[in-house]
């Protein structure tokens, strides 16, 4: 009886350490997902065998460089795996998504800044301010611009290298809260498309973003099943890999793997597991709006709600929770808003939907 207890306390303690130097977003809890059989048509998958916190993943097609969240150590890995080095470059700490441009590769210790940094080298190239705390980031090679997601929000931006804010946005339609983990593709028709890789719902959640829509596309990727413990969404990319010269998805499970998926067969993932009492529609009208907004929902029972609006620069103009019941209208007074455009967020049970509306002068 005496090793029972015991073997349950190290058991306990375990699951516990591994949420710890697994950086979770507030809210977010960690599941202890079943096993899938889908293989989601996996290029590769290897244990983070770096260091404690080991978060992000960036590559060049060749090299998979990896981040830690908990430290300062950064870390080379090879394709099939195997650990070529650790190491530490001065004033560089805490780094988590990493995006890449083809010379240089960025990355944020969740802060109002990034860095540029030569991996190859081991140099610190500059050190980058913006307006916003970072925390995904991904690089377009079309316009030569970055893309980052807001310290565990779903709001994007789009900022020059110098870090100047071009654009942002909320996707409208579902999507996920705590995104960690960011991917830009101009490879899939119809794009150009953004991948974000959040802890809601499962803990390791991949979803797809129309760019030129500003809409969550439908297509979600729940790679949680790829281990067999607590899983927690880490870093993010999309590259063409040397071998096969083919685009992969790829990122980290928080302390547990490497993966990365055919580009081809995560297009074709649709859905996500039937979640009770999430919103699925959002109507608003009148749209222009002079004063009563009206907000209809298809939510199934009486429920807290929480609603944001936000101006074009993601700052949150109006903000409550209320409790709403089914079929209810909910009548929201935006007349002390200025003129232009914003967008009202309705999230419940960690789940959001966004749409967008105008507020006449």
């Amino acid at each position: 009886m005496k090793k029972l207890i015991l073997l349950i306390a190290i058991f306990v303690s375990i699951q516990g350490f591994a949420q710890n130097i697994s950086e979770v977003a507030p809210g977010m809890k960690p599941v202890n997902p079943a096993v899938q059989d889908d293989t989601l048509n996996l290029y590769y998958t290897f244990p983070t065998t770096a260091f404690l916190g080991e978060y992000g993943a960036e590559t060049d097609g060749n090299i998979i460089y990896a981040t830690q969240w908990l430290d300062d150590s950064l870390a080379s890995y090879d394709l099939s795996g195997n650990l070529i080095e650790k190491f530490t470059i001065y004033g560089v700490e805490k780094v988590r998504d990493l995006a890449y441009d083809g010379q240089y590769y960025y990355g944020s210790p969740s802060e109002f800044y990034f860095y540029v940094l030569d991996l190859d080298n081991k140099v610190a190239i500059d050190t980058v301010y913006t307006s916003f705390r970072i925390r995904g980031m991904a690089y377009d090679p079309v316009e030569d611009v970055l893309w980052a997601s807001e310290h565990w929000s779903p709001m994007f931006y789009k900022m020059d290298k110098q870090g100047n804010v071009l654009d942002s946005w909320l996707p409208t339609g579902i999507t996920m809260d705590a995104i960690s983990g960011l991917a830009y593709d101009y490879y899939s028709p119809g794009g150009p498309f953004l991948w974000g890789f959040s802890q809601d719902s499962s803990g390791a959640m991949i979803v797809k973003y129309d760019i030129p829509n500003q809409a969550q596309t439908g297509n979600m990727i729940d790679v949680s099943g790829l281990v067999t413990d607590m899983t927690v969404a880490g870093g993010l990319y999309l590259e063409e890999m040397d071998e096969p010269a083919v685009p992969a998805l790829g990122g980290v499970i928080q302390n547990r793997l490497h993966f990365a998926l055919a580009l081809d067969y995560a297009n074709m993932l649709v859905g996500v597991e039937e979640i009770d009492n999430i919103i699925t529609l959002l109507e608003i009208y009148p749209n222009p709006v002079w004063d009563i907004l009206n907000i209809k929902t298809d939510i199934s029972e009486s429920s807290k709600v929480h609603i944001t609006i936000h101006n074009q620069l993601g700052m949150i103009e109006m903000e409550e929770t209320i409790t709403t019941d089914p079929k209810a209208i909910i009548k929201l007074n935006v007349s002390e808003l200025e003129g232009g455009i914003y967008f009202l967020r309705i999230t419940t049970k960690g789940h959001s939907i966004t749409s967008k509306f105008v507020k006449a002068k």
